[in-house]
């Protein structure tokens, strides 16, 4: 009988936590554990949009439109989806230990992610001095 199952790919650890990558074929989907105090994106996507489901923790999202001075923040608890477009600054404090679910557009190999988004400096940080 065949089966359904498919493997995981190999995922992405550093000292923030882990992104596991369930999906690359059909645009993407992950799964990802931050720690308490990690800071992830600090970036743009050129033409990506990713919706994000926090499962469980609480977040310091911050952003602005590219190339806008003002930069909003929004504190997102577990049970929050929420979009981000391409050309949003973005940025995701993680308050608390958390778990996200992340579906995106388009692939998020390396090559593809890479290609598609441009750094920007800690928002969090500019928003604190304003």
């Amino acid at each position: 009988m065949e089966t359904h199952k498919r493997e995981l790919g190999s995922g992405f650890q550093d000292d923030r936590g882990t992104i596991l990558p369930i999906e690359h074929e059909l645009g993407n989907v992950q799964v990802i554990w931050s720690k308490a105090g990690a800071i992830r994106a600090n970036h743009f996507h050129k033409t990506d949009t990713h919706a994000c489901y926090l499962v469980t923790g609480s977040i310091a999202y911050y952003w602005r439109n590219h190339g806008e001075e003002t930069i909003k923040k929004e504190i997102f608890e577990a049970g929050t989806k929420f979009t981000t477009g391409p050309l949003i600054d973005h940025e995701m404090v993680f308050l608390t230990d958390s778990v996200m679910i992340v579906v995106s557009e388009f692939k998020r190999d390396p090559a593809s992610y890479d290609e598609d988004i441009v750094k920007i400096s800690p928002l969090h940080e500019q928003y604190e001095s304003l």
